[in-house]
């Protein structure tokens, strides 16, 4: 779907009804779809293709322009996946039905190499100024195991229809609102960010209401200090690429504005409200680099006036997802001609507003959530742009996926680059990789490239110009040095 059409003033009170309306719908759908589950099917890999010995991670990353760089100089891009755990103990620890074992193995195996951790607000301030430092604690655990299978961790502030924030959060007026949706919006669990109650706890999210009537303290500025006790203690995790303020938030009254325009009073609220937190997290890890999202509808239905990340020093990057509610949930199937055009549109603005945002904060985008789905156009789309534009992504969510989709996921990748990346193309039907980069001469480790066993059965023959492979046959992680830091390094890889 193409940017949602705006009612002009020739147009009947009615069909801009009927129009705002369909905005609202479409946009929760999308909503909806982000956090659902995706089927599983184990998929075995007999390769010859073995993984290298020792992980290649070398912290701490740094966000130079719209480049990830690491504590070598090389310019690093994350596949990654979300795992996010919204029942007790609200973090995903480290056990074999999870994060541990065989599972981990997989994740690595498969050229994964990163991880946006779900945090839980509501266990990480369970009362306003109350940090749970226990909580915190068994978050840096998981930060450490995670560490050591040479994986980056964003860490995720999550929440989904107010579920995940605090108790203290939704005041009393709000508590005594309604959480059904409209009538007919019939769309999933997500039609209930559009409910009376939703709508004014996320208008007193927006507005930093105070935590109880007469506090000093806002419910923002508590929240805030939650954030930053998660960055204190992991202010000397190598692995930690930075805090994301929090997930998908929702614009409230403003959804309809936002949808059918453009919200910039929103904007200007969003922009603040991510101020306070940054600052707070500015305080105590100035290095820490900060993750904004703006409101839930950019950049698929909307876009966003929202202002440069500030306060100064450290950095800040754009924390962006991109759905298609036209085909989320869906069937392992590639859906019709028209419906892939559609969507094809969706996602190529989605990002082309996500890069010029991202352009005008002077910081990288990242994106951390898609294909929520069953069928296959949902990652296909998506991985295609992230590869021709040399972004980092997260797929939803930390498991496997019907073979349509992770055949997708599951591709070369060039993890850390000695240099800077020039384009990579990876077609998942021959197996044919490619990449191009122009090498740095202040880069002393070499360039880092994943070869997943599951992409290539039978292994791979790789051929560099401007380089000389240093790593042995069929290793998981292609290493190359550059011959000439005057010319560009081609590397091609294809399947024996």
């Amino acid at each position: 779907m193409a940017k949602p059409v705006v009612a002009h003033r020739s147009v009947s009170g009615a069909a801009q009804t009927m129009m705002r309306v369909l905005v609202a719908v479409v946009a929760l759908a999308g909503i909806a779809t982000a956090c659902s589950a995706t089927p599983t099917v184990p998929i075995a890999s007999d390769s010859p293709v073995v993984d290298a010995p020792q992980p290649d991670l070398i912290g701490p990353i740094r966000l130079v322009g719209s480049q990830f760089v690491d504590g070598a100089g090389r310019t690093v891009i994350i596949h990654g996946l979300n795992s996010v755990e919204k029942s007790p103990p609200f973090l995903s620890e480290i056990t074999p039905t999870r994060l541990g074992g065989a599972d981990l193995d997989r994740i690595t195996l498969d050229g994964f190499n990163g991880i946006r951790l779900g945090v839980w607000p509501a266990a990480v301030v369970p009362s306003p100024g109350v940090v749970d430092h226990d909580y915190v604690d068994r978050v840096r655990e998981v930060v450490d195991r995670l560490a050591d299978r040479g994986l980056w961790v964003l860490l995720d502030f999550h929440q989904d229809v107010f579920w995940g924030m605090p108790s203290w959060a939704t005041t009393p007026a709000a508590a005594a609102l309604s959480p059904d949706p409209p009538a007919g919006l019939d769309i999933g669990w997500a039609a209930a960010y559009a409910s009376p109650r939703s709508t004014q706890q996320w208008d007193d999210w927006w507005a930093n209401v105070p935590t109880a009537p007469g506090s000093p303290l806002g419910m923002v500025d508590a929240y805030a200090q939650g954030v930053a006790a998660v960055a204190a203690r992991h202010v000397d995790a190598p692995n930690v690429i930075g805090v994301e303020v929090i997930n998908e938030p929702y614009p409230g009254s403003a959804l309809l504005a936002c949808g059918l325009g453009g919200c910039p009073q929103l904007d200007t609220a969003a922009t603040h409200v991510n101020t306070i937190v940054t600052t707070a997290v500015r305080a105590v890890a100035p290095d820490m680099p900060v993750w904004w999202t703006p409101q839930a509808l950019f950049p698929v239905y909307s876009d966003t006036t929202m202002a440069r990340p500030g306060p100064t020093g450290g950095a800040a990057g754009l924390s962006f997802h991109t759905y298609c509610a036209y085909t989320d949930g869906g069937e392992p199937t590639s859906p019709p001609p028209a419906l892939s055009t559609i969507c094809g549109g969706v996602f190529e603005q989605a990002f082309d507003r996500a890069e010029n945002l991202a352009r005008r904060w002077q910081g990288p985008a990242l994106l951390t959530e898609f294909g929520a789905s069953a069928s296959p156009l949902n990652v296909t789309a998506p991985v295609r742009l992230a590869d021709e534009r040399l972004l980092s992504w997260f797929h939803w969510a930390s498991g496997r996926y019907p073979e349509a989709v992770e055949s997708q996921i599951v591709r070369p990748s060039a993890q850390a680059t000695a240099g800077i990346p020039l384009s990579q193309q990876f077609d998942s039907t021959t197996g044919t990789y490619r990449f191009t980069f122009r090498p740095d001469p202040a880069v002393q480790a070499p360039t880092s490239i994943v070869i997943p066993g599951r992409v290539y059965p039978t292994g791979y023959v790789a051929t560099v110009t401007g380089g000389t492979i240093i790593s042995a046959e069929d290793s998981g992680r292609l290493l190359v040095e550059a011959n000439n830091l005057d010319d560009d390094v081609e590397i091609t890889v294809r399947r024996r």
